[in-house]
């Protein structure tokens, strides 16, 4: 044990003295101890509630559409595809079996606005937690709940004219530079609708500079996943034949890709965490405790 407890010392001399090292082991640990993992896993059971009935609402919509206008229903399934491959392969594999009715659209639309505003609580709760915010300075009800529709608006708005916007930059030519240009317009257009909902999620006192860093990261982030993942979940939802199979591997691939993404936000709230309030190096066996490991234990707000 004397040997493992040498070596754990000389690896934590080493993060100490190296900043980047430093730094990506504080935001590890903050991680693993505000239990944003399961603050992630939350979101991601409202995500994935709302996730099959909004796709309900977009088969209806995309099959009405594609029988008057193909090219918008194809518009549809793109701006799906961008952020959940997987379902948007569904997606497009049933909107010429859809049925006209709207019951469909009713009822999803209920069980959609009942899971977003799951994720918008379960959201604003979890970077409330990560920012250390007592309970007595979050918003309540009616402010709490009309932070969360505006949330989930105005969030949503956003997301998709992320979306319609690298359509569009595609639809006008192709190459290496207007894919540069898309993902260009794609970043900032991420960056102001995470920097949008964090304000939202965080009392007024936390300043937009405060958090900066996390919507930077949050864009890139999912931009990065969304370009390396689907081509990886759409590829392997190629390769499957049987029907039973598909519906499977799209209700694990749907989880596991929600789950990513919820991570991905987790981990860039954390980084502002770490930034505003200096919150590194720390201690990585918990012996001999860093100043960070002593401020941490007292949070500021």
């Amino acid at each position: 044990m004397k040997i493992i407890d040498t070596i754990t010392q000389k690896i934590d001399n080493s993060q100490r003295k190296h900043p980047p090292l430093a730094f990506l082991h504080a935001v590890a640990k903050k991680f693993t101890e505000d239990q944003a993992g399961y603050q992630a896993a939350l979101v991601t059971y409202y995500g994935f509630l709302s996730i099959f009935p909004l796709l309900l609402v977009l088969t209806t919509v995309a099959g009405i559409a594609g029988s008057r206008d193909p090219e918008l229903a194809g518009r549809l399934v793109s701006s799906v595809s961008n952020y959940f491959p997987v379902a948007g392969q569904a997606l497009s594999n049933s909107v010429n079996n859809v049925e006209r009715t709207g019951l469909a659209l009713v009822i999803g639309l209920l069980f959609s606005l009942y899971g977003a505003r799951g994720v918008a609580d379960s959201f604003r709760n979890a970077v409330n937690h990560i920012w250390h915010i007592p309970m007595e300075r979050r918003s309540r009800f009616p402010r709490a709940l009309l932070r969360s529709v505006a949330l989930i608006l105005g969030g949503g708005f956003g997301f998709v004219a992320a979306s319609a916007i690298t359509i569009w930059v595609s639809a006008v030519g192709h190459g290496w530079p207007f894919r540069v240009l898309a993902i260009a317009l794609n970043l900032a257009v991420l960056y102001l609708v995470f920097v949008y909902i964090l304000r939202l999620s965080l009392p007024l006192k936390v300043p937009v500079r405060k958090f900066r860093v996390g919507a930077i990261t949050s864009a890139a982030g999912l931009t990065l996943i969304q370009t390396v993942g689907s081509i990886f979940f759409i590829a392997q939802a190629k390769s499957l034949t049987d029907s039973y199979s598909a519906i499977f591997a799209t209700t694990l691939g749907m989880l596991a890709w929600i789950y990513l993404q919820a991570q991905v936000l987790m981990f860039a709230v954390e980084t502002d965490t770490v930034i505003n309030n200096k919150y590194w190096p720390r201690s990585l066996s918990g012996n001999n405790p860093t100043a960070a490991d002593k401020a941490i234990s007292r949070p500021k707000f």
